[in-house]
């Protein structure tokens, strides 16, 4: 009987496997078609995810867990910017992850462009666990704690903005991402809960956690980061960035 039970359970993972794959390589398909359709170019994976990664190395969400994967990449121009898009995947091992999940899957949209000067932030959703792990670690050891986390960095006059978002940008930068983040870039979010963006000098990314977008969604997605980041253009002016 129990024999019977373990190659039913053995049958049950392998048709979830093949499910997955087939599923996989559809969407592979679909993203590779649609590239074409908006004049991208396309490649299924890299050859080497990590050096692939360092030309973004300065966004944060790149340095997050380990085990890092990029595929489905297209890339292109757009106005003026240059496009990345990607599906991007790591694997949840410490307290710069802020995904739920042991991996994190998710669509990023990156722009980069000679304007813009933006600088160095990350704007995610707060996770409790995360933020109760650092907690204990600030009550045990608040000198280090104070030296090794950045501060979430918060606006009074913003509290919902604040309980939701977990903002931070470097030591010596935060007046500076306090400029960038007038009323109406945390009004925006306060009104597109869930969307994270990432930014650091000529570039600036947008995706959500855990959402792989499907190639009808991703031209809609695409105008809302250039939406924001014209807004952070707006918002800074000439602001010096750190």
């Amino acid at each position: 009987m129990e024999t019977y039970i373990g190659i039913g359970i053995l049958g049950v993972f392998f048709t979830v496997f093949a499910v997955a794959i087939v599923a996989g390589r559809r969407h592979a398909k679909a993203m590779k078609k649609f590239s074409g359709t908006i004049g991208f170019s396309y490649m299924p994976h890299a050859d080497d995810d990590e050096k692939f990664l360092r030309q973004f190395n300065r966004l944060p969400l790149f340095s997050r867990g380990r085990n890092r994967d990029v595929w489905n990449v297209m890339t292109g121009k757009v106005l003026d910017f240059g496009v990345t898009i990607m599906e991007f995947r790591y694997s949840n091992n410490d307290a710069s992850t802020h995904s739920t999940r042991s991996t994190s899957t998710q669509t990023v949209v990156i722009l980069e462009s000679g304007r813009l000067n933006i600088p160095l932030f990350s704007l995610t959703p707060h996770n409790n666990k995360d933020e109760l792990g650092k907690k204990v670690f600030s009550a045990l050891a608040p000198h280090f704690a104070k030296q090794l986390i950045p501060d979430d960095i918060d606006f009074d006059s913003y509290p919902l903005f604040s309980k939701f978002y977990l903002l931070k940008g470097s030591r010596k930068n935060e007046e500076v991402v306090r400029k960038f983040f007038n009323s109406n870039v945390i009004e925006y979010y306060e009104n597109h809960k869930g969307l994270c963006t990432d930014g650091a000098g000529k570039a600036i990314m947008c995706y959500e956690l855990d959402k792989v977008l499907n190639p009808e969604d991703i031209s809609s997605f695409l105008n809302q980061t250039i939406k924001v980041c014209e807004m952070f253009q707006r918002a800074g002016g000439s602001t010096p960035t750190l």
